[in-house]
């Protein structure tokens, strides 16, 4: 049976104590606070989140893998309520060399996840390529205490996101760090690229761009069909100009016949376009088939939109 591993907590380590350390640090040297910027942000958290991140089900063998880029982890941090002195701008400043994932594969069992795999066991079953590179995820950088001081902010957000499958602090939920090479750009959400996870034997896809801050949220209802627009009726011809020259008396007695109007087309109504409902769970947001009533991973009901 695989163990979990034990991840450092808020308060828990004197990795975490020399982080918060470090932070207060660097708030007084006058580093900006992202709080002011991220006031101005448009990010929509559950969107992005949910466009991030893959989820399978393979005979009862759950699998978990959250690409969290820098603007996901902004946008959760933006919205996390007074989380005391520790600046959220050093925070993000720790989270920049990397890019972050947060992994978990488990046995689902009646209350949520059992038997989960420890970090060490899922970084081992871990491929990451950006754009055809293949990233490494050094054992060092595992253990940056700033890196994983912020992601034990955000980890409790997750697993609100993922609802009762991993506990309310996301207990099965680990996190690998990957350093790109020098010289080597790892897009964002917004931008164009190929980023691929191969954890176990599930390989997982994501083709960029796979957000835009003006995009329709995919929680929102669809907006109205507007109504067919019936063809214009084409104006009769206008009359022909007055003969310069009299017509003979007799010509003038015969009045020619009036000009055809042509009869418009009827419009053909426009068929019905099929109403495409969908099943969501309300906790994690999560999308399933009309014919879904209940969450089959969590047992949560269901409402259809």
């Amino acid at each position: 049976m695989l163990q979990r591993s034990a991840v450092p907590s808020r308060n828990g380590s004197a990795a975490s104590r020399a982080t918060c350390a470090l932070i207060a640090g660097l708030a007084l040297l006058g580093l900006t606070s992202a709080a002011a910027c991220a006031a101005e942000s448009s990010t929509d958290t559950k969107t992005l989140a949910h466009q991030t991140r893959k989820t399978s089900d393979d005979a009862g063998q759950f699998y978990l893998v959250w690409w969290l880029p820098q603007l996901l982890s902004e946008s959760i941090l933006r919205d996390i309520p007074n989380p005391g002195a520790t600046d959220r701008d050093a925070m993000l400043r720790a989270l920049e060399p990397y890019v972050v994932f947060a992994l978990s594969r488990g046995q689902v069992g009646e209350h949520g996840l059992v038997e989960t795999s420890d970090r060490a066991e899922l970084l081992r079953r871990s491929e990451l390529s950006v754009n055809g590179q293949t990233l490494t995820a050094d054992a060092a950088d595992q253990n940056d205490p700033a890196a994983l001081a912020a992601l034990a902010l955000i980890k409790p957000v997750l697993a609100q996101m993922l609802g009762p499958m991993l506990g309310r602090n996301g207990g099965g939920i680990e996190f690998a760090l990957f350093r790109p090479l020098p010289g080597l750009h790892v897009p964002g959400p917004t931008e164009g690229g190929n980023i691929e996870y191969r954890l176990y034997r599930k390989r997982y896809t994501w083709q960029l761009p796979i957000w835009a801050a003006n995009a329709p949220s995919p929680y929102a209802p669809p907006p109205p069909v507007a109504p067919a627009v019936a063809a214009a009726v084409p104006a009769a011809p206008l009359p022909a100009p007055a003969a310069a020259v009299a017509a003979p008396a007799a010509a003038a007695a015969v009045k020619p016949p009036l000009p055809a109007v042509p009869i418009p087309a009827v419009a053909t109504p426009a068929a019905p376009i099929p109403v495409q409902r969908r099943k969501i769970d309300p906790i994690s947001g999560e999308e399933f088939p009309e014919r879904y009533n209940y969450n089959p991973y969590t047992g949560q009901k269901l409402v259809s939109q």
